[in-house]
C-alpha cells in the first residue's frame, strides 16, 4: 500500500491495528496520538476510508504538535514525508 509518502507515518499491521512511525522529535508524544486514534477507531474496521481518515488525523496532529513545540510547519511536513 504505497499510495503516498505517509506510509512511514501510519500503516496498518496484519492484525488490523494502526502502526505509527513518528519522527524522533515527536516520539515522546506518540501515546497521545495513539490514544486519539484508539478513541476514534475503536471497534471500527480498517476500511480504506478509515485508513485515509486516520492518516489525515495523524498529519493534523503532527502539525499541531509541531506548532506547540515551536517547530515550523514546513519542517514538520518535511519530517513526516508529506509531499
Amino acid at each position: 500500500m504505497a499510495d503516498d509518502g505517509l506510509l512511514t507515518l501510519l500503516s496498518v499491521s496484519e492484525s488490523g491495528g494502526f502502526v505509527l512511525s513518528l519522527p524522533p522529535s515527536l516520539q515522546t508524544y506518540q501515546p497521545e496520538l495513539e490514544g486519539l486514534l484508539g478513541k476514534v477507531f475503536s471497534g471500527r474496521p480498517t476500511s480504506a476510508g478509515n485508513i485515509a481518515l486516520a492518516k489525515q488525523m495523524s498529519i493534523n496532529w503532527c502539525v499541531s504538535k509541531c506548532k506547540q513545540t515551536g517547530m515550523s510547519v514546513d519542517r514538520c511536513l518535511e519530517m513526516i514525508g508529506y509531499p
